[in-house]
C-alpha cells in the first residue's frame, strides 16, 4: 500500500470499481483516502454520503412512460437505470460480472421473473462467498432451464450443467475429464423446477446417491458436496483470479499476479476481501494497468448517462445491443467475449451514434454551469481538459487535445454558436479513443 493516493489513482479506481469517475466522486475519494474509499466501495456505502433507494420498476419511467415488468426491454432499461443511479456501484458492477460469468439468456429461459430472480441472486452474492454462489446457481431455476439440469435424473443424467460448471464457472478448460463430467452430472440429479407450480423441489427418488469418483475424490456426492471437490482443485482459485483480473485490471494478467490473487481467493472469506486487497495493492495502480481496458457497451452507456443526467429511454438498452451487449441476453453460455470485440466496426459505429444522440439530448442549461464554462481569456487547449472531465475522461493524448481545442476555437470559444459548439465538443470527446477506455 505504498503507492501515492493521487487524483489519477482515484480516477483509475472509480473507472474499474464504478461506472463513472465524476468530479464529485473523485473529490470525495481524495478526502476519504484510499483505504476508506475502498472500504466504502466494498461495503456498498456511498462515497459522498448521499442516500438513494432504488424504486420499484413500476415507478420508473422511460420515454415518459412507466416501465412494465412483463417486458424484457423494460427490464433492461430498469437495470440500466439502477446502474446509473446507484450509490453502491461496485455491487452493481459485480452483478454485471456474475451475469457474464454465469451467462444465462432470456432467449431460452423465456421467463422474465426467473431472469430477475437470478439477477437478484447475483446482486445479493455480488461480493460474498463464491462457494455459496456456486451452490446457489446450481439450483437457480433460470440456470436449470438454460442448461437443462431440470431433466437431470438418476439413470439418465444430463451432462450440460456438469460440463459448464467445470469448464466455464469454476475450473477452466483442461482441468477435468469427460468421466469427471459424467460423474458430476450424477451428483446434480434430483432437483427440478416446475413452471406450472413455480416450485423448486428435490425428489430423492430421482437423485443418484451411489458412490461417484470426481477429480480423484470418491464419495456419495450431491449438488453441495461436489462443490467442495471443486474447491480441492488448484485450478479453481487460479481460474477465478484470472477472470476477476481480466474484468477489473488487465486483459492479460501476469502469471505472478494471477498466483497472488488466487492465493487471496483461497484464503479470503468472500470476493469482497479479494477485491479489497486488489484495490489496495500497488500493482493495481501501475501506469501500465491504467487505461488499459476497453469499456463494455453497458459501462460506456451507463457512464455517459450518469455524467449527463439524461432521462431514461428504452433506446439506451437498444444502443447497448447494437454495440454488442444486451442485458439478459448474452450470446451463449460463455458470455460476452469482451476486449477488442467491443470495438468491431459495427459496434464502434453504434457507439458513435449513441454519443451523437445523447449529446443532442443534453439540457442546454448544463452548459451554463461552472464545469463547462471556460474562463475569460483561457485558451481552448487548457479548457478542453476540464470540459472532458465532465464525462469521466480525465486523460487526453496530445493529439486528441489538439483536435478538440481546434474544434472549440472554431465553434464556440470565439463564436456566438456556443450551445451548438459545446454539444459538438461533447460528442467529439465521447467518441475519442480515451473515452472508450477505462
Amino acid at each position: 500500500m505504498g503507492a501515492e493516493w493521487t487524483e489519477q489513482a482515484a480516477v483509475h479506481l472509480l473507472s474499474r470499481a464504478a461506472f463513472f469517475a465524476g468530479k464529485q466522486d473523485v473529490s470525495a475519494c481524495m478526502e476519504l483516502g484510499k483505504e476508506e474509499t475502498v472500504r466504502r466501495l466494498i461495503a456498498g456505502q456511498s462515497l459522498t454520503g448521499a442516500a438513494y433507494e432504488h424504486p420499484p420498476l413500476e415507478q420508473v419511467k422511460a420515454d415518459g412512460k412507466e416501465l412494465k415488468p412483463d417486458s424484457i426491454t423494460d427490464q433492461q432499461s430498469y437495470w440500466l437505470q439502477r446502474m446509473v443511479m446507484t450509490e453502491a456501484p461496485l455491487i452493481e458492477k459485480m452483478t454485471l460480472f456474475w451475469h457474464g460469468h454465469f451467462a444465462t439468456s432470456y432467449q431460452k429461459v423465456k421467463e422474465i421473473p426467473l431472469m430477475i430472480r437470478q439477477n437478484e441472486l447475483f446482486r445479493s452474492h455480488a461480493l460474498g462467498s463464491f462457494r455459496d454462489l456456486l451452490v446457489a446457481v446450481g439450483k437457480d431455476p433460470a440456470m436449470m432451464l438454460y442448461l437443462d439440469s431440470n431433466n437431470n435424473k438418476k439413470g439418465k443424467p444430463n451432462e450440460n450443467y456438469a460440463r459448464e460448471v467445470m469448464e466455464l464457472f469454476s475450473l477452466g478448460l483442461g482441468n477435468y475429464t469427460e468421466q469427471d463430467i459424467k460423474e458430476a452430472a450424477r451428483a446434480f440429479t434430483g432437483w427440478t423446477y416446475s413452471k406450472q407450480t413455480e416450485e423448486l423441489k428435490f425428489n430423492p427418488k430421482n437423485h443418484d446417491n451411489g458412490k461417484k469418483t470426481i477429480l480423484g475424490h470418491t464419495g456419495n456426492f450431491n449438488e453441495t458436496s461436489v462443490i467442495d471437490v471443486f474447491y480441492e482443485q488448484e485450478a479453481l482459485p487460479r481460474f477465478m483470479a484470472a477472470k476477476l483480473l481480466k474484468f477489473l485490471a488487465v486483459n492479460e494478467p501476469s502469471p505472478e499476479w494471477v498466483t497472488e490473487v488466487a492465493d487471496d481467493f483461497m484464503h479470503s472469506a468472500n470476493v469482497g476481501e479479494v477485491l479489497s486487497k486488489l484495490f489496495l495493492s500497488d500493482t493495481f495502480y501501475d501506469p501500465a494497468v491504467q487505461g488499459s481496458l476497453i469499456k463494455s457497451p453497458v459501462e460506456y452507456v451507463v457512464g455517459m448517462l450518469k455524467a449527463l443526467r439524461i432521462p431514461m429511454s428504452k433506446g439506451f438498452a437498444q444502443a447497448t445491443r447494437k454495440m454488442g451487449q444486451e442485458l439478459y441476453l448474452p450470446p451463449d453460455v460463455a458470455g460476452w467475449r469482451g476486449g477488442t470485440t467491443w470495438l468491431m466496426t459495427t459496434s464502434l459505429l453504434a457507439r458513435y451514434q449513441f454519443a451523437e444522440s445523447v449529446a443532442k439530448r443534453v439540457n442546454i442549461a448544463q452548459f451554463s454551469g461552472k464545469d463547462y464554462i471556460m474562463e475569460e481569456g483561457e485558451s481552448a487547449d487548457n479548457g478542453v481538459g476540464p470540459f472532458a472531465q465532465n464525462v469521466g475522461v480525465w486523460s487526453l493524448s496530445d493529439q486528441t487535445r489538439q483536435v478538440l481545442a481546434q474544434y472549440a476555437e472554431e465553434t464556440f470559444v470565439h463564436s456566438k454558436q456556443k450551445m451548438t459548439g459545446m454539444k459538438g465538443l461533447l460528442h467529439l470527446i465521447m467518441i475519442s479513443p480515451e473515452a472508450q477506455m477505462k
